[in-house]
C-alpha cells in the first residue's frame, strides 16, 4: 500500500511539474563573452514557470540559483577561439539560447598611470595593471621592472648624474603600451651642469646678421653691445659670449 501511495505521489509531482513548466524563457542577454583568463558571469532569467539547462559546452560550468545562472569558464589554453550555446528548456519545445565565447588573445593592457617620477635618491613604485594577457616587461634607462598578480613594480637606483628618462614597455600578443619614467639628478639635464646654454638669439655666434645693412650686429642677449646704440658707451663694438644662463636650473648647473 505504501509503495502504491509513493507511486501516486510521484505521478502527481510529475504532473505538477509539467503544468508549471515555463512557456516563456527570456534571459537578460543572449550572448556572454569571456576574456582569455575566463572568470564568472551571471545572467538573470525572466520566466513564467520552471526551466532547466538542457545543454552547454564542455568548457563551461553552470549553476542555477533561483532565476540566476552562474556561468564559469577557466583560462583558455587551447590556442583557439571557443564558442558554444547554453540551452534553457521549458515546457515542450520552449527553449532559449545564450551564446558563449572565449577569446585566446590579450585584448587590453590598461595601467593605473602612464608615467612615473622618481627623486634622485631612487626608490620603488607600483602601478596596477588591468589586462587579460600574459605580460612581457622590458625596461630601459637604468630602471628595473617586474610584473606579477596585476601589479607592475618599477625600481630606480640612486642617481648621482644628470636627470634621466626611460621607458617600461608592456606587451602581450598584439597589445602593447609604454609607461614613461623620469628621475631627477644632481646635474641639470638641459645644460649638462655648466649652468649655461647656447644663446637662442645668435645661435652661439655672439652676433647675428642684418640683411638690410649687409653686415651684422653684436648679440645683446648674450652680452654684446654696439657703442652708442645699445648702451650709449664709446669704444669698439663687443660681440656676445654666445651663451646665456640656463633657464631650467637658473645657472646653478643643478637639477631643480
Amino acid at each position: 500500500m505504501k509503495k502504491f501511495v509513493n507511486y501516486l505521489c510521484a505521478i502527481a509531482l510529475l504532473a505538477l511539474t509539467a503544468c508549471n513548466s515555463a512557456t516563456v524563457i527570456t534571459p537578460e542577454t543572449d550572448a556572454v563573452a569571456f576574456t582569455i583568463d575566463g572568470g564568472e558571469q551571471k545572467v538573470s532569467v525572466t520566466t513564467d514557470g520552471t526551466w532547466s539547462i538542457s545543454d552547454c559546452p564542455g568548457w563551461v560550468k553552470t549553476s542555477v540559483e533561483g532565476n540566476v545562472i552562474s556561468i564559469i569558464a577557466e583560462r583558455n589554453e587551447t590556442g583557439a577561439l571557443r564558442e558554444g550555446d547554453i540551452v534553457l528548456s521549458g515546457k515542450g519545445d520552449v527553449k532559449a539560447i545564450i551564446k558563449v565565447s572565449q577569446v585566446v588573445k590579450c585584448t587590453h593592457i590598461t595601467p593605473s598611470a602612464d608615467k612615473l617620477e622618481f627623486g634622485k635618491e631612487g626608490g620603488t613604485q607600483t602601478l596596477n595593471i588591468d589586462t587579460d594577457g600574459m605580460l612581457q616587461v622590458e625596461a630601459t634607462g637604468g630602471y628595473t621592472a617586474t610584473y606579477a598578480g596585476g601589479v607592475l613594480t618599477v625600481t630606480a637606483p640612486s642617481n648621482d648624474e644628470g636627470a634621466k628618462r626611460g621607458e617600461i614597455k608592456l606587451t602581450a600578443d598584439d597589445q602593447s603600451i609604454t609607461i614613461y619614467a623620469s628621475q631627477k639628478g644632481n646635474t641639470c639635464k638641459t645644460c649638462g651642469g655648466s649652468g649655461k646654454i647656447t644663446c637662442p638669439q645668435c645661435h652661439g655666434k655672439g652676433w647675428y646678421p642684418i640683411q638690410a645693412a649687409g653686415g651684422g650686429a653684436c648679440c645683446e642677449r648674450c652680452g654684446g653691445y654696439e657703442p652708442g646704440v645699445t648702451d650709449g658707451s664709446a669704444g669698439e663694438p663687443r660681440t656676445g659670449s654666445g651663451r646665456i644662463k640656463c633657464p631650467d636650473c637658473g645657472g646653478t648647473g643643478k637639477e631643480q
